[in-house]
């Protein structure tokens, strides 16, 4: 029954004739305890309408049920977008994240002038990485990335990787490592460093198993593919996914079983090997090389 201003009379009637009905879902207020709810004053005629004094408050209005409105289904939720790296597949269907350092964006710096090889000197010299697991054989192609093996070449003859250690590890797909920060104890550092500057892409051979290739920065923050100065990758199994985007600049002519063996390693959810596997570097002859290291 809505709020209504009526003569006492009227008020009197619908009252009493809700209370006989018992109408128990009628919201109105109470009626007060007066004589306006209770009978006609006695100074107010019966057939005259009486209106209620300028000071009483007027009665607020009923609320109404707000309007009932239609609504569809909400779409089921889209799949949430990760940063983390994807769990690599199992053997037969490679799919992990890409080689990449993660040092912070800045100019290229070119590297110190070194003496290039040609081809002949080149074959006639290899990179030796002797780690605990074993030893690994590195043919540097200079026909393909002169730039690179020059660059590659001289940081060996400096000791530069001698204590440093492979960072990043994942079967069937490749070994990681050339970081100067990972000589320290921090992991939290490993990736992040270079010799302070960048190298131009050579991008020309493939990563086919045993490819030794520069590791880079993504594409977003480094379009034109240019290489770190110093971490390198070694590919464990054929990864063609890599194909097009890294510089390619050897290869490894004695230790797979050595990559293998790393790639396999205990490590961490960072890919970061649980135990520490250090690297020492020295170019040796290949016909030396080769006789200490058989293939």
């Amino acid at each position: 029954m809505k709020w209504l201003h009526v003569t006492p009379l009227v008020t009197c009637v619908a009252f009493a004739a809700c209370t006989q009905r018992g109408t128990a879902a009628d919201t109105s207020p109470p009626p007060a305890a007066d004589s306006e709810y209770t009978g006609l004053p006695p100074k107010y005629p019966r057939a005259k309408p009486v209106t209620a004094p300028a000071s009483a408050p007027k009665p607020a209005p009923t609320p109404q049920p707000p309007p009932v409105v239609a609504t569809t289904p909400a779409p089921a939720p889209l799949p949430a977008v990760t940063t983390s790296l994807p769990t690599p597949a199992p053997a037969d269907n490679p799919t992990p994240s890409p080689p990449q350092d993660s040092t912070p964006v800045s100019p290229p710096v070119p590297p110190p002038p070194v003496r290039p090889l040609d081809d002949t000197e080149a074959k006639q010299e290899v990179v030796v990485l002797t780690t605990s697991m074993g030893n690994i054989v590195i043919q540097l192609n200079d026909v393909a990335a002169p730039r690179t093996c020059s660059n590659f070449r001289k940081l060996v003859s400096n000791g530069f990787y001698n204590r440093t250690v492979f960072h990043r590890v994942i079967p069937h797909f490749m070994i990681q490592g050339g970081d100067p920060n990972s000589r320290g104890d921090d992991r939290r550092t490993y990736g992040l460093g270079d010799p302070g500057y960048t190298l131009p892409a050579e991008i020309q051979l493939n990563n086919v198993a045993g490819a030794v290739a520069m590791a880079r920065l993504p594409d977003a923050n480094n379009p034109q593919h240019a290489s770190n100065g110093s971490q390198f990758y070694i590919c464990a199994a054929d990864c063609p996914s890599l194909d097009g985007k890294y510089t390619v600049f050897g290869k490894v002519i004695s230790g797979m079983d050595t990559v293998n063996k790393i790639a396999s390693a205990p490590r961490d959810k960072h890919d970061d090997p649980t135990d520490r596997i250090e690297m020492q570097a020295s170019l040796e002859t290949k016909q030396q090389a080769l006789e200490e290291n058989p293939r």
